[in-house]
C-alpha cells in the first residue's frame, strides 16, 4: 500500500506542479484542467477509499503549498473525493469511457462546490480560490474532456509500474 500511495501521489503532486506553474501560462484564458484531481479519482477508484485518503490529503496539501488557499483547503477537499471515490473500488468498474467521465464531472462538482461552501462557513473572501463562473464551467468542461485519456493512461502505468505478480499460471 505505502508504494501505490507514494507512485500516485508522485504522479498526482507532479501534475499540481505542471498545471500551476507552466499550464496557467501557457493556456489561454487562464483554464486549466485539474489533471491532478483526475489521477486522484482514478487511483482512489482503483485502490479503495483509505489509499484515496492519503494521496488526496498528500496531493491537496501539495496544492495548498504551492497556492494562495490557506493550509488545509485543498487538503480537505481532496481527501474528501479521495474518500468518496475509494467507496468505488469493488463495487463498480470504471470502464473506459461514461464512468469516468461521470466520476471527474462529480468530483469536479465536489470540488468547486466544496470550496463553496468552506469559504462561506469559515467567511473568508479570497481570491485564490473561485467557483461558479464562466471559466468554472471550462474548467469542468476540460476535466471531462481528459478524463478518459488519464484513466487510460492511470491504469496503463499502474500495470506497468505494479508489474505481474506470481502465483499459479
Amino acid at each position: 500500500m505505502i508504494i501505490r500511495v507514494l507512485l500516485s501521489s508522485s504522479l498526482g503532486v507532479f501534475f499540481c506542479v505542471i498545471q500551476s506553474v507552466f499550464f496557467s501560462k501557457i493556456i489561454p484564458l487562464n483554464i486549466v484542467p485539474d489533471i491532478a484531481l483526475i489521477v486522484l479519482i482514478a487511483a482512489a477508484w482503483r485502490y479503495g477509499s483509505l489509499t484515496g485518503e492519503l494521496i488526496g490529503f498528500i496531493i491537496g496539501i501539495s496544492m495548498d503549498a504551492l497556492g494562495l488557499a490557506p493550509l488545509g483547503f485543498h487538503a480537505f477537499l481532496y481527501t474528501l473525493a479521495g474518500y468518496l471515490f475509494g467507496r468505488l473500488q469493488g463495487s463498480v468498474s470504471p470502464g473506459t469511457f461514461l464512468l469516468p467521465v461521470i466520476a471527474v464531472l462529480a468530483g469536479t462538482v465536489l470540488k468547486y462546490g466544496g470550496s463553496f461552501l468552506i469559504s462561506v462557513v469559515f467567511g473568508f473572501n479570497s481570491g485564490a480560490v473561485r467557483y461558479f463562473s464562466l471559466k468554472t464551467l471550462w474548467a469542468i468542461l476540460a476535466n471531462t474532456i481528459l478524463a478518459p485519456l488519464v484513466f487510460l493512461l492511470f491504469s496503463y502505468a499502474v500495470k506497468i509500474l505494479e508489474g505481474k505478480r506470481g502465483g499459479f499460471n
